[in-house]
């Protein structure tokens, strides 16, 4: 560091190497205005309101640095997020929604999407990252990341939030880290001091060492007795949640007939709590739900090389190798084609696209409906070619 200009010279190769790789994920461009501050270069694409985005456009990301790394559980890290090189402004979203999280890992970058714990409309945006086997950016977060670090935020997305106008009564169901968005909804409600409505919260963890936002949960049921009641299941004490006990304290809460029920967790738990609830008369409108998977690689089937040709309403747009261990939309985005995506992980539906001709294999669960795969679509953010394929990206 003692040579002259040294420094700056690192802080401009590393800027350009980020830079660059957000770039070929068709991002906005980086680049430094005339007064030395940072100016979002566009890259074809706008940002629409409420964390959606037209079929065929990209959302521009929006760079943040790391303000605190906070340590949950021993296997749990809540990243404190703040914008960069710009004036702090608030992170806007429902209660409940997610956002995708992009870090260069090994000089390549990986996406991965976690739901904000944090109250809408603050300057800064807390994200619990739970540390899962073989998850790469899990990893990441947890042996590397540190305050000050920057990485790079796109959304929000997702249908799973709480309604602008709640009910007098909510139910909550979580289990593990699906407790993230739900400590969303239980936050922003308690910060409204004039609502009087009720909030159940029927949470499941591993261990008692393992509940997430443990002291938090009991300080708010503490502080607001007649709006927030929590109950807890440690699964290696008690045993799994399972359907006679869920029956139980769903039916043992005070009866609200227009009560609303979210729920987030495992597919399985979710799967679960919805068939309870349907055999107890709850109308469907009035269940929510999120089911999240461990956030593994996706890419695994692609053994081979296999040609991908992308059209839009039968017009060719490109055509693209999908290498092995890519996904469609990655191959899609590295080739510089229109793919539409938003989550990256199977959750939102954006990167849905009609399989024209080939075979896909894609990631279970995930947001597509059985009249949707009969229909012949597929999700390129979790898909990956076992054949020379044809996709459309028209909008459905």
């Amino acid at each position: 560091m003692a040579v002259p200009g040294l420094p700056r010279l690192l802080r401009l190769v590393a800027d350009r190497v980020y830079s660059s790789g957000l770039r070929k994920e068709g991002y906005d461009a980086l680049a430094p205005g005339r007064s030395g501050r940072r100016r979002r270069l566009p890259y074809g694409s706008r940002a629409v309101g409420g964390g959606r985005e037209d079929r065929g456009e990209r959302q521009s990301p929006r760079e943040v640095r790391i303000a605190e790394v906070r340590r949950e559980t021993p296997s749990a890290v809540t990243l404190v997020l703040e914008d960069f090189g710009r004036e702090p402004g608030p992170f806007d979203f429902r209660p409940g929604q997610f956002f995708t999280l992009v870090a260069d890992i090994d000089g390549r970058p990986v996406r991965r999407a976690y739901s904000a714990s944090s109250v809408p409309g603050s300057a800064r945006l807390e994200i619990t990252v739970k540390h899962i086997e073989g998850g790469r950016f899990s990893a990441h977060a947890h042996r590397s990341l540190r305050a000050g670090d920057r990485i790079a935020v796109r959304g929000p997305s997702g249908h799973f939030h709480a309604e602008p106008q709640p009910p007098e009564k909510i139910v909550l169901v979580a289990a593990g880290s699906g407790v993230t968005p739900i400590m969303s909804m239980i936050r922003t409600r308690l910060s409204d001091r004039s609502a009087h409505d009720r909030m159940a919260l029927l949470y499941s963890s591993s261990s008692a060492e393992e509940v997430i936002y443990a002291e938090e949960l009991a300080r708010l049921a503490k502080d607001h007795p007649d709006r927030l009641s929590v109950t807890h299941v440690l699964s290696r004490r008690d045993g799994r949640l399972d359907a006679d006990r869920v029956r139980r304290w769903v039916t043992g809460a005070p009866p609200a007939r227009d009560a609303h029920y979210y729920v987030c967790g495992p597919a399985p738990l979710t799967a679960l709590v919805r068939e309870v609830l349907a055999g107890l008369g709850v109308p469907d409108g009035q269940v929510h739900h999120e089911r999240y998977t461990g956030g593994t690689e996706t890419g695994a089937a692609t053994t081979v090389p296999r040609r991908m040709t992308v059209e839009r309403d039968g017009e060719p747009v490109g055509s693209v190798v999908v290498e092995p261990g890519q996904t469609l939309l990655d191959a899609g985005l590295a080739a510089g084609l229109p793919m539409p995506y938003s989550c990256t992980v199977g959750n939102c539906g954006d990167c849905m696209v009609r399989l024209r001709g080939g075979e896909v294999t894609q990631s279970e669960p995930n947001c597509l409906t059985e009249r949707q795969k009969a229909d012949g679509y597929v999700l390129a953010c979790v898909g990956c070619p076992l054949s020379e394929v044809t996709l459309d990206i028209a909008d459905p």
